[in-house]
């Protein structure tokens, strides 16, 4: 796949929210969506996305090991992860990519914002400051 053509890819069990990301990331240029419904699916076509957006529910015991499971499935993809029941952020910077922890209490705002530099990140070839080897974590 070349990495103009990397996907982006949105799991959700809202057919709803599912057409409102596409719609949201296509208004932002990106014509390569594809649409999930399970996180149990088979990626293998699709393990270099680009970005990952994961707004399902999932039992509040079963959301580590979820997202866990996201960043194996796709070691390249910045990762947009909503959580259950709060509305903090919690970004980890690791292997050249962010992966977002967002409660679905944020304003749509915050997310629509969050999503747009997620995307933006993405789709910049190099990235001007490397990171450090050791991941980082920021809370807001």
């Amino acid at each position: 796949m070349k990495p103009n053509q990397r996907p982006c890819i949105v799991l959700s069990d809202y057919p709803i929210k599912t057409m409102a990301y596409q719609r949201f990331l296509s208004g932002l240029g990106d014509e390569h969506i594809f649409a999930l419904r399970t996180v149990n699916a088979d990626f293998t076509e699709l393990t270099q996305a680009k970005l990952v957006v994961c707004d399902m529910n999932i039992m509040v015991e079963f959301e580590a090991e979820t997202l866990a499971h996201l960043e194996r499935m796709f070691p390249n993809a910045n990762i947009l992860f909503l959580e259950e029941d709060h509305s903090d952020m919690l970004v980890k910077f690791s292997n050249q990519r962010d992966i977002c922890r967002l409660g679905k209490l944020a304003e749509i705002s915050v997310i629509h914002s969050t999503l747009k530099e997620l995307l933006l990140q993405s789709n910049q070839k190099n990235r001007r400051t490397p990171r450090a080897r050791k991941d980082r974590m920021e809370q807001t």
